[in-house]
């Protein structure tokens, strides 16, 4: 697995988390939160090295558990 690839993937990690701190009180329509974060998760595992898609995958639910997001549905 490419290191580069690796890094860039932590800072995109990095970023969603800043983002999640906000986000979910900021945006217009509750309803929206779920598919916009789940277009960005996929756009952050598709860039993601296939051995290193466990990881991610954890990384995503440790970031909502870490802001207390859980799914209804």
């Amino acid at each position: 697995m490419s290191t580069r690839i690796r890094t860039h993937t932590n800072h995109q990690l990095s970023d969603l988390g800043r983002m999640l701190s906000v986000w979910p009180q900021r945006v217009r329509d509750p309803s929206q939160f779920w598919p916009q974060f789940d277009a960005l998760a996929k756009g952050i595992l598709d860039e993601a090295a296939a051995a290193d898609l466990q990881r991610v995958q954890c990384r995503l639910r440790q970031l909502l558990r870490r802001h207390g997001l859980t799914r209804t549905q």
